[in-house]
């Protein structure tokens, strides 16, 4: 019978660091309040919002304990941003594709980084993370937070000190509550957040990661002269896209989406929601100043913004009593170059494959014949299917087509094969495209491709290293094509990390490998318990082989 404890065991076989062992508890936070202007209950983890960020090496075993608190009949999930889950596919927590949703009273344990079940050739990552809610949009009310994993053997760059900032939007109402009375009715409105936040971590190796007071003009970065700084930002929001510059101070991009990169100088980063960018920041030699930090919400994403604040400022600080500021420097958030994050050059070069398979994915939005607003890829709005699609990848059918309900929009990619997708934006709004347990290579962009099949541009196959990633912004009328090697065994959810489209049906599955999965999958025997809380024990079409 499967244990926790049994895993925890197969250690003494694996090389690896420490044992990183956390108890959580997800649940409501009552009077939370952080933009000042509207107290009301948010999800937080073990009793706090925000919830405490998570720093460990890329040696380490990190195991979790997720246990549903909500104590008011609501399921969860918890999902590990960007993570490989080798060989532990049902671990990604994706309701609906890995798992059935956490009941409420109910535990469900992760094995997040360097499971024992991955093996000892399982891919190792290090880089900038996060962890959040997979259910019913859940993460926009609080359920998320950093995950910082440190490179055990030395990072690639020196640096002094190391900061995570924390980039998201935030709403009054209740996720829940925003889809059912605004969104997804008949001539629903696509919701406008109240506000955006930016915040600060403490995540320097070696110490316990600790959020930092305040938020917004109430938040505080402290620089000592000369030293250099490494600045985690993280894009944490429901649907925002940010502008991040620090006045009077340089910038490089030094890693995108836990891929470290060359060093690329940049005055702005844009990150799209679910992006990750590192940026090494030198502090000025002279200490008589303070400067303002800026994240600017991208006005194209809302519609009427009312009195939404769209430049969001914090301070840099080389004063503990504070100092005259620096001059501010106004960017405008649109019309101007947008940063081309397929310039950026991964260290570890990674060539490029012919693909075996070709996929055409045409993004749409709009109102079904019921006037409801919908998303889709090829016009199928997603449902997650009432048995998890990883069931069905492993059960007698699991390699063919046709077992797979016809809105997940399953394909199919054999072992080791590479496949190509070309995203077709026939929207007039950008979409931040998000594939788990996956960094795919970004082959190429191309503009003005409105319409379902327009002309596309061919792939230049000469590249020698193009930027990896596991999420990748796909811009209004716009396409993007990526490539990948189907090498981790499972089904795995591609979705825009827009959240209200995702609620909308802006997803499909990628079934990597399903005949190599039906052999390495060792599913815990609480999955398949877990689905029988919501359908009766002997539905077979529920639990699954």
């Amino acid at each position: 019978m499967w244990t926790a404890s049994g895993m925890v065991a197969l250690l003494a076989t694996t090389a690896l660091g420490a044992e990183v062992a956390k108890q959580w508890s997800v649940g409501w936070v009552n009077d939370v309040n952080p933009d000042g202007r509207f107290p009301r209950r948010a999800i937080g983890i073990n009793g706090k919002f925000p919830a405490d960020p998570l720093t460990v090496n890329s040696d380490d075993f990190v195991h979790i304990n997720f246990t549903n608190k909500f104590g008011d009949g609501r399921p969860s999930t918890l999902h590990a941003h960007g993570l490989f889950f080798t060989n532990v596919n049902y671990y990604d927590g994706a309701a609906s594709v890995t798992q059935c949703p956490v009941p409420d009273g109910y535990s469900f344990y992760h094995e997040i980084l360097n499971s024992p079940k991955s093996g000892e050739n399982a891919p190792k990552q290090w880089g900038t993370y996060w962890l959040h809610g997979h259910y019913q949009g859940q993460y926009a009310d609080g359920l998320r937070t950093p995950f910082i994993i440190h490179r055990a053997e030395g990072e690639a760059y020196d640096y002094d000190d190391d900061y995570t900032v924390v980039l998201a939007d935030w709403y009054h109402e209740k996720n829940g509550y925003i889809l059912k009375h605004d969104y997804l009715k008949q001539n629903g409105s696509y919701p406008t957040p109240d506000s955006g936040l930016m915040y600060f971590a403490h995540t320097k190796k070696g110490l316990e990661a600790k959020t930092m007071p305040g938020m917004n003009e109430n938040a505080t970065l402290p620089f000592e002269p000369g030293k250099t700084y490494r600045l985690r930002l993280i894009n944490m929001s429901a649907t925002t896209v940010f502008d991040f510059w620090i006045d009077g101070h340089d910038m490089e991009i030094i890693e995108a989406d836990g891929v470290d990169v060359e060093r690329y100088p940049t005055d702005t980063v844009q990150v799209a929601v679910g992006q990750r960018y590192s940026v090494l920041v030198k502090a000025r030699d002279e200490p008589t100043k303070d400067w303002t930090i800026h994240a600017n919400m991208e006005r194209v994403t809302f519609g009427d913004v009312g009195d939404l604040k769209l430049n969001l400022t914090s301070r840099l600080t080389y004063g503990a009593n504070g100092q005259e500021m620096g001059e501010v420097e106004e960017r405008s958030t649109s019309g101007k170059k947008l940063m081309d994050d397929t310039q950026l050059v991964p260290k570890e070069e990674v060539g490029l494959d012919k693909p075996d398979k070709r996929v055409t994915l045409v993004v749409k939005t709009g109102l079904d014949k019921n006037k409801v607003p919908y998303a889709s890829f090829n016009n199928t709005p997603y449902a997650g299917p009432k048995r998890p699609v990883m069931l069905t990848m492993l059960g007698e059918h699991g390699t063919e087509a046709s077992a797979y309900e016809n809105r997940t929009e399953a394909v199919i990619v054999p072992y080791n094969q590479t496949i190509e997708m070309t995203i077709l934006n026939d929207s007039g709004g950008a979409h931040p495209i998000h594939m788990h347990g996956t960094k795919f290579q970004v082959v190429q962009r191309a503009n003005g491709t409105k319409g379902e099949m327009p002309k596309m541009p061919e792939v230049n196959e000469e590249q020698k290293n193009p930027i990896r990633r596991d999420t990748v912004r796909l811009e209004a009328w716009g396409s993007v094509t990526i490539r990948f090697r189907a090498v981790n065994p499972g089904a795995w959810i591609l979705h825009c990390h827009m959240d209200w489209h995702l609620a909308a049906g802006m997803a499909m599955v990628v079934v990597q490998a399903p005949e190599e999965a039906q052999k390495v999958l060792d599913v815990p025997p609480y999955v398949k318990e877990q689905c029988k809380v919501f359908w009766n024990e002997d539905d077979e079409d529920a639990t699954g082989p």
